[in-house]
């Protein structure tokens, strides 16, 4: 089963995604800030992290910064996870090193589409 690390500071989201990606045969673990992803990352290594974007204790660009400076975390694969429409941003993190992103809007199955291609790609190579 692929592992993900769903990192997303609104709990009703979080419970929702989470029930979403087990019922697609997910291992999901949660984080509601870069803080306590930081901790999870100690003893769960996902297959893909999905990474909100805005949040407390380091938002998405920050954290993704310090997962990809780190030696031991910089080859997992992440997905941006945004409410925003703003462009800039979610360019600047795939230029950061996220390999897509997903937004809030997404149906569950563009979700699960998403996050399988990816990590099927990754598979791959």
């Amino acid at each position: 089963m692929p592992k993900v690390l769903l990192i997303e500071d609104e709990e009703s989201l979080r419970n929702l995604y989470t029930r979403i990606l087990n019922a697609k045969n997910y291992t999901v673990e949660t984080a509601a800030d870069g803080e306590d992803a930081l901790s999870v990352l100690k003893i769960f290594r996902p297959d893909v992290i999905v990474l909100d974007i805005v949040m407390p204790n380091y938002n998405g660009l920050e954290f993704l910064k310090i997962l990809k400076n780190d030696d031991d975390l910089k080859s997992i694969p992440v997905v941006m996870l945004t409410a925003l429409s703003e462009m800039r941003k979610i360019t600047e993190c795939l230029d950061m090193g996220a390999v897509g992103y997903i937004t809030k809007d997404s149906t569950v199955e563009e979700i699960v589409q998403r996050l399988n291609f990816l990590i099927e790609s990754i598979s791959v190579h």
